[in-house]
């Protein structure tokens, strides 16, 4: 997983690595939960369009989990973009018993969805960031 923020922390954009381990999945993931929960995250972006299908590696309940993780941050936007009906349906599954405080939206590529943050995302003021990973 690796993890950008922009200039004032308050937009954080996470990107599920191509080949990444797929064992260590689950600490990646919380890695990911910590880092956006952090006090001036606002908005978040999470691109899981190279996440393998950890419900077929023996990890049923991981993206459920992530996703109800997710519902409690005080975030006020989260974009979403994945590669499957799957991750939609879990998503919806998930939300169906929590619903998040904030608005949540679904998208096909990362930068029509970093857009979209940049655009509602109230802590927004210039691009650029560092980039570093959480964990893979």
């Amino acid at each position: 997983m690796v993890v950008r923020y922009e200039r004032n922390a308050a937009l954080l954009h996470a990107q599920w690595q191509f080949l990444s381990a797929p064992h260590r999945a689950p600490s990646a993931l919380q890695s990911l939960l910590t880092a956006a929960a952090a006090p001036r995250v606002r908005d978040c972006l999470l691109d899981l369009r190279h996440m393998p299908d950890l419900a077929s590696m023996g990890q049923p309940q991981t993206e459920y989990h992530l996703l109800v993780q997710l519902a409690s941050l005080p975030l006020q936007h989260l974009a979403l973009v994945f590669k499957a009906d799957w991750q939609h349906e879990a998503l919806l599954a998930a939300t169906d018993y929590l619903a998040p405080t904030y608005e949540v939206q679904v998208f096909d590529d990362d930068a029509t969805a970093l857009d979209w943050l940049r655009q509602t995302g109230e802590g927004y003021r210039g691009r650029g960031g560092s980039m570093g990973p959480l964990s893979n």
